[in-house]
């Protein structure tokens, strides 16, 4: 883009870090919306408008002053923004369509998953398996049978 050439002329490094990273933070606002909300913003009561409302609009006037200071005008610099901006939302889906971990049941710890579903009925170990016994019995001490076999020895002794 032309506009890339020029802001990497022009501005130094630091700035030109400065303005990508805030043009992929914050959408496109013209400089006429940008002074009416700010003095929109003179009117209302401190932090009735949410939490940072003021920080965002000195940074969107950031972007402003560093596009104009690299002599670029309004209607150019806004595309470039506007472009910056939805390539940043692009990766932002991308990145949330990663793989989820493997779900592994039985080991240490009992895999109950998101619960918005029905539960499943519990996954026994095969019966080859001696170690994933011992954790399954650790999991789910209600189902090991040789407790229950020395729980009813005690009650029939008396």
């Amino acid at each position: 883009m032309r506009v890339d050439k020029i802001i990497q002329e022009k501005l130094s490094k630091r700035e030109l870090h400065k303005l990508l990273s805030l043009c992929c933070k914050y959408f496109p606002l013209p400089l006429s919306i940008l002074s009416g909300q700010e003095e929109w913003l003179k009117t209302m009561k401190k932090n009735s408008l949410g939490k940072g409302f003021f920080n965002k609009l000195t940074d969107i006037r950031k972007i402003h002053s560093l596009y104009q200071k690299a002599e670029i005008p309004e209607s150019e610099y806004l595309v470039h923004w506007g472009a910056k901006r939805s390539i940043q939302a692009e990766k932002n889906k991308e990145y949330n369509k990663g793989l989820k971990p493997e779900r592994k049941d039985n080991k240490t710890y009992i895999n109950r998953g998101s619960g918005h579903h029905n539960p499943n009925p519990i996954r026994y170990p095969k019966k080859v398996r001696k170690t994933a016994w011992k954790r399954f019995y650790k999991l789910f001490p209600s189902l090991d049978p040789e407790k229950e076999k020395k729980l009813n020895d005690e009650f029939t002794m008396f």
